[in-house]
């Protein structure tokens, strides 16, 4: 029951949001009731960058896996990656994205389970160094712009600076406590004895020092991933006839990726839109109704390839993984 009542308040949030966000929109003049405006060419462009996202997210994933000497095939962290994406963007069940990968991928190396889990968390903690970089290298070249938004817009990019920040501490934090002297500090006169798994979580982390060309090639790719991800989000914004220039949408989009990627509504969906509308609006002048459209044009790029990952959970060994797993898990 809590999980079906949490995606119902996500549920909820998500209808507020939107609703919030095309409550400015004129539909008279939106691409939503003129769809022989949209540039198709663009939004083809959109799908193939969209695509490319998925892939270097899954190759990523698949750099820390090997960190971790896990022999999986690039093909496979690619494919699960995709199948993320499909949980992700549904998750009614509870079993979200991270989950569907950690089981699928228990199949395949069982009793791997918290190294599993651990390289899903460092590829997680990359996209996090990656975005906040992106973040504050923006925010230097484009100072000016972002230093005088609406007071809403002000608000956003200042709530960004303290989350991409935090973000950025803990990841230092976390790597600092698996350093050996750290840990073997911490964990002297066994003081943890009852609780094996803080001591094997740190172990585990301190395989990327010692296999740093693995969470450095990673590392690369994520930004890579991010250029690729946020310029179909550009490409949704030319196919619906926005003027916005490349730099002012890529000014906005680590803000309002790492803020519509907390757990808070559907797939982030009507708190992006939200965020679009008032970020284009302060930094390129967009109309709500084409930053709305722009918004949802990008995510209709990047959602066409989790139901790509939708064809290939259809595979019976996949299915019955995640519902026998998932079966012992609740028993």
């Amino acid at each position: 029951m809590k999980p079906l009542v949490k995606f119902l308040l996500k549920l909820a949030l998500t209808a507020l949001c939107l609703w919030w966000a095309f409550s400015q929109v004129k539909f008279d003049r939106s691409a939503f009731t003129k769809p022989g405006a949209v540039d198709y060419r663009w939004l083809a462009a959109g799908i193939a960058l969209a695509g490319t996202s998925v892939v270097l997210h899954g190759t990523r994933w698949w750099c820390f896996l090997r960190g971790q000497a896990l022999p999986v095939r690039w093909r496979r962290a690619v494919e699960l990656t995709m199948i993320d994406g499909l949980f992700s963007l549904a998750s009614v069940s509870g079993l979200g994205g991270d989950a569907a990968r950690i089981l699928l991928l228990m199949r395949d190396h069982p009793g791997k389970k918290l190294v599993i889990a651990l390289a899903v968390m460092a590829d997680h903690l990359a996209g996090m160094v990656s975005l906040a970089l992106v973040f504050f290298i923006v925010s230097a070249a484009r100072f000016e712009a972002l230093a005088s938004p609406s007071v809403l817009g002000r608000g956003v990019i200042q709530f960004a600076w303290f989350y991409l920040g935090g973000g950025l501490a803990m990841v230092v934090l976390i790597f600092i406590c698996a350093s050996p002297p750290v840990h073997r500090r911490i964990h002297s006169n066994d003081r943890f004895a009852r609780w094996p798994v803080m001591k094997r979580v740190p172990e585990i982390y301190d395989v990327y020092r010692k296999n740093w060309r693995h969470a450095l090639a990673g590392l690369g790719l994520s930004f890579f991933m991010l250029t690729a991800y946020f310029s179909s989000y550009y490409c949704g914004m030319r196919a619906v006839g926005g003027s916005a220039n490349y730099g002012a949408v890529i000014s906005a989009m680590p803000v309002i990726d790492s803020i519509s990627g907390m757990p808070i509504s559907v797939a982030g969906v009507g708190v992006r839109e939200k965020l679009f509308e008032v970020l284009m609006r302060d930094l390129a002048g967009v109309s709500p109704e084409t930053a709305v459209a722009a918004s949802l044009a990008g995510f209709a790029c990047n959602t066409l390839w989790a139901g790509l990952g939708g064809l290939l959970f259809l595979k019976s060994r996949d299915r019955m993984s995640v519902a026998e797993m998932k079966a012992g898990a609740d028993g």
